[in-house]
């Protein structure tokens, strides 16, 4: 079971990240051949009470770094609070796979029986994996949905294989 936490969860997070760097890229592109400042995007949102595209990224390094911790023996890296700029967003997007790769099975193995505290609240406990299952990969997709339809919202040409990354191998 386990080892499937560490597949389904921890690892395909890290290259869910790491599609989104790729995705960052090409509309840091689309901008710059559009005349327009990648600033804007990172205020663009799909409704007036929806987050931002640099929220919602914020939020989806903070989620996948706040589960991995829970598997980790090193410290976690502070991402998804203070990014202000493209190079901030796409670096902290970096850091997080980064952390997430470094995330072995052994670790999930040895921290799965955890009870830890929900993000939402302290007071919340539950066991880590039931934590990844419940909380933290149904909201880590969610941000990463919306910062994705928010991107093609304002013209970016992606399709779902930017979503999903290279499949095979």
């Amino acid at each position: 079971m386990t080892n499937a936490i560490h597949r389904l969860a921890v690892s395909q997070m890290a290259v869910a990240v790491q599609n989104m760097r790729a995705v960052m890229d090409k509309a840091a592109k689309h901008a710059g051949e559009n005349g327009f400042d990648t600033a804007t995007l990172l205020q663009a949102r799909l409704y007036p009470n929806m987050f931002n595209l640099l929220q919602q990224l914020q939020y989806v390094c903070y989620v996948a770094v706040d589960l991995a911790q829970h598997f980790s023996s090193t410290a976690a890296p502070r991402v998804g609070y203070d990014e202000e700029s493209w190079e901030e967003l796409v670096e902290s997007l970096g850091t997080t796979a980064s952390y997430l790769g470094a995330i072995s099975e052994a670790d999930v193995e040895k921290n799965a029986g955890k009870e830890v505290p929900t993000f939402m609240d302290d007071t919340v406990k539950m066991n880590v994996v039931d934590y990844a299952a419940r909380v933290s990969l149904p909201d880590f997709y969610f941000h990463m949905a919306i910062a994705y339809a928010i991107l093609r919202h304002n013209g970016v040409p992606l399709g779902k294989s930017d979503f999903l990354g290279k499949l095979g191998d």
